[in-house]
């Protein structure tokens, strides 16, 4: 009865470790399955690029995201690397590439309640016109 006893605890037991193992731990992304979390997924957007208030930022006007109906109409952009060079493409129509940071909802102390513009941070960008039209 005893060695029946143990056997079934110790079966238990890798059991256990073995389906523990199995598991992804909950840093990992899950590549290609049920991604849905936007910001880590790649988007194309289109539209003019603008210079911000400082030389390292711009914004993206007359927005359009690819196979995306009603989607912004402007993004603040943001280059992912110091290789990414948005300078040429300013008041150019561009086609950008990238992940988009979801929106901060509006806070309490926010008076305007308005929430922030979403941010996309470019990997990849592409002259489609010198001149926005």
């Amino acid at each position: 009865m005893n060695r029946t006893f143990l056997a079934v605890c110790g079966a238990v037991l890798v059991s256990t470790a073995l389906v523990g193992a199995q598991a992804k731990p909950a840093g990992e992304g899950n590549s290609g399955e049920n991604n849905n979390n936007a910001s880590t997924a790649t988007v194309t957007f289109t539209g003019c690029l603008n210079p911000g208030s400082n030389s390292d930022s711009f914004y993206l006007t007359s927005a359009k995201q690819k196979g995306v109906k009603n989607a912004d109409k402007s993004l603040k952009i943001v280059p992912a690397n110091p290789k990414v060079k948005l300078d040429p493409f300013v008041l150019g129509e561009v086609e950008l590439t990238g992940t988009v940071d979801q929106p901060e909802a509006p806070s309490a102390d926010n008076t305007d309640g308005a929430a922030k513009a979403r941010t996309l941070t470019v990997t990849k960008a592409k002259l489609r016109n010198p001149s926005c039209g």
